[in-house]
């Protein structure tokens, strides 16, 4: 069927998709959809549009939409180093406590949960790459979930958007539960008495948080830097290929690398460029779901729904039941394991603000840092799980 918008014009089906990508942004901030994430609205915008004709879909090989293209082949090399800026690991392992400790025994408690999943539940013949896809958004987030599909070619499977579309409904059940836990009788013996961390503690990074405003010399000069790393990545490689006899997007892996050596080699010039950084890398992220929402199939994504569902509570149900065995052992309390757990299941954006409602205010800042730790593994850590499983 031929789409109304042709693949031709290209600048209007341009402006469809940032368009879709604005109003997921917005339609976020302003809480148009309650807790319906931004990305979720723009996937979906965009696959009524394709679905209904107005835009041409991007999964028929037969039609070739260079807007398409064009995204899919420069929008997310430059989201990962743009959004990897702020992972100096030296300040995550000197700042984040006892928080870290928690967040590691999280992270393996989401490994093992994904081995349980899979076993457990039957995906077909792409239930390997799910688990990991899965899994690297479970420890890290939206930037691993996409980085991992790149690596993997996952990206255009409906199971890849039926993740999408369940990530964000299973992730808000279980930060539902986070909060009930410290409520939940049965479960104090399973922690360590609390500290008094209930008074206020200054964020360090507050005081200079004016100064790293989003400026255009900070764009350029990130967008600079990012298009370096992603120009070296691409570079290499085809060598890397070679040499390990892999047919993995190995120009994605190596980006990632790169990008987390910049951060850790150059940390304080990137310091300053974090803030606009990383919201330009979002947008990019936003404006690639976009254009995957435009290869999404609805009926697809109903059809295989529910055991994705199913996947994702297995290994989330597994990890808080870890985590609870071992807080004792580790002499963790109940706010150092919600708050770690959060940072898992859905990054820094989530726990900090929890920390925050909760009254643990020294949690803030660790909470951030551990939730860019998982931005670090969290896409090396799926690739290996689909490796695995595959």
């Amino acid at each position: 069927m031929q789409s109304f918008i042709s693949p031709e014009n290209h600048l209007v089906l341009f402006a469809i998709i940032t368009g879709a990508a604005a109003f997921g942004i917005y339609s976020e901030h302003k809480k148009w959809f309650g807790k319906v994430s931004g990305i979720l609205v723009t996937m979906i915008s965009m696959s009524v549009l394709s679905m209904t004709g107005v835009v041409p879909v991007a999964s028929k090989p037969e039609i070739n939409v260079e807007v398409y293209n064009l995204v899919f082949d420069y929008f997310i090399p430059l989201a990962i180093p743009l959004m990897l800026f702020s992972s100096n690991l030296v300040k995550i392992i000197k700042e984040s406590g006892k928080l870290l400790l928690a967040y590691i025994i999280g992270a393996i408690g989401i490994v093992l949960g994904s081995f349980l999943a899979f076993y457990l539940i039957d995906l077909g013949a792409d239930s390997g790459n799910t688990a990991g896809v899965i899994t690297a958004t479970l420890i890290g987030g939206s930037v691993n979930f996409v980085a991992t599909a790149e690596i993997l070619n996952f990206s255009t499977n409906p199971l890849f958007t039926a993740t999408v579309a369940i990530d964000n409904f299973a992730a808000n059940l279980y930060v539902l539960l986070l909060f009930l836990v410290p409520s939940i009788a049965l479960l104090k013996r399973f922690f360590s008495p609390s500290n008094d961390t209930n008074h206020e503690a200054e964020d360090p990074d507050t005081k200079t948080e004016n100064k790293k405003g989003i400026t255009l010399e900070r764009i350029a000069v990130s967008l600079f830097i990012a298009v370096l790393i992603a120009g070296t990545g691409t570079v290499l490689a085809p060598f890397v290929q070679k040499l390990v006899h892999t047919e993995l997007n190995m120009s994605i892996l190596l980006i990632t690398i790169l990008a987390v050596l910049a951060a850790n080699l150059f940390p304080k010039p990137l310091k300053a460029l974090e803030q606009s950084a990383f919201s330009l890398g979002l947008w990019l992220m936003y404006i690639f779901l976009a254009t995957i929402g435009a290869a999404s199939n609805m009926q697809d994504i109903l059809r295989v729904g529910m055991p994705v569902l199913a996947f994702y509570l297995t290994i989330m149900f597994f990890h808080l039941v870890f985590m609870l065995a071992l807080a004792k052992l580790f002499k963790l309390d109940v706010y150092e394991v919600i708050i770690s757990s959060a940072a898992n299941i859905m990054g820094p954006s989530v726990a900090a603000p929890m920390a925050a409602s909760l009254g643990q205010k020294k949690m803030i800042t660790p909470a951030i840092l551990v939730g860019i730790l998982g931005y670090i593994i969290g896409t090396f850590i799926g690739v290996s799980i689909a490796l695995i499983l595959s």
